[in-house]
């Protein structure tokens, strides 16, 4: 099967693959039911309530989780179905999620700008962060094994997340992350450009004078718990070349970053169109043993 994964930045349609404090100042609180006819869990962040969807694997339970963090663009959670071949598979339940403002849930949606990312970044981490709360008291959710997959924009989200709550287990981060919000938007910009090669992207971004909008290398430096960044050689809306050595650059020992060479946005080896072959291989072999698992 394949899921691809767009998930990037505000000029580019989100295509899902597997591909600071809330802003309402009001404390968060689950609404207290599941929805009976369509099983929508509905989870309360101030005045914003998020609609959401937990997949299960068969079995008794209780599982870890994987809370997937989308990236840009009017997305809901059907479009992030493909996340849960990822996991359920794997033993590990998923949530899944509208964003504020989308599908079932309430609030405003905004897309993402060098103006307001500060801002916006801040409400959406704060959404799932009072997911993150909600279901860590599930009793079909093992409390301590929960992560997020975030992507794309939702790698800017996760280590958000992590310095909000101390739930987490790890994050994984995919195609995204390193950079300013005003970088990755003017490299997406110079990429729309199909005959200019990566290296000269990187090259003509590397000059880019602003405006950066929110910067995420103070949150990663901060970052205390387990962290895997992936990226791939191919990104045409990620500058995976300033991205790893921002990264590597801080020393972290609890910070992991691979990188595939020839993989895309979309997850996909631009050789073969279908997944690098040890991509899900490295990812579990990196977080089972962060589960207990060998």
């Amino acid at each position: 099967m394949i899921i691809a994964l767009r998930t990037a930045v505000p000029c580019a349609a989100a295509v899902l693959a597997v591909a600071l404090s809330t802003s309402c100042g009001s404390s968060t609180g689950p609404v207290p039911t599941i929805y009976p006819d369509t099983g929508t869990m509905f989870v309360r962040n101030g005045p914003i309530t998020l609609a959401g969807t937990l997949d299960l694997p068969s079995g008794p339970g209780p599982f870890p989780l994987m809370i997937f963090v989308t990236g840009s663009g009017r997305t809901t959670r059907e479009s992030d179905r493909p996340a849960v071949d990822i996991a359920v598979p794997q033993g590990i339940a998923v949530f899944r999620y509208d964003k504020r403002g989308l599908g079932q849930s309430t609030g405003t949606f905004e897309e993402v700008s060098t103006a307001n990312s500060n801002q916006v970044l801040a409400d959406r981490a704060s959404d799932v962060t009072a997911i993150v709360e909600y279901l860590a008291g599930h009793p079909k959710i093992r409390g301590g094994q929960i992560f997020l997959w975030g992507t794309s924009q939702g790698a800017w989200v996760a280590p958000l997340v992590a310095a909000q709550t101390t739930r987490l287990a790890f994050i994984i981060c995919v195609m995204g992350g390193g950079s300013s919000v005003g970088t990755v938007i003017e490299y997406g910009r110079i990429g729309q450009d199909a005959s200019v090669s990566i290296d000269e992207m990187t090259r003509r971004v590397s000059a880019f004078a602003g405006p950066f909008g929110y910067d995420p290398i103070s949150t990663i430096t901060a970052l205390k718990l387990p962290a895997l960044w992936l990226y791939g050689g191919q990104d045409r809306f990620t500058p995976t070349q300033l991205d790893i050595p921002r990264i590597e650059a801080l020393k972290k020992t609890n910070v992991a970053v691979k990188l595939f060479p020839r993989m895309n946005h979309d997850m996909l080896d631009v050789d073969t169109k279908g997944f690098p072959a040890t991509f899900f291989q490295e990812v579990f072999s990196w977080a089972n043993p962060l589960l207990g698992r060998r």
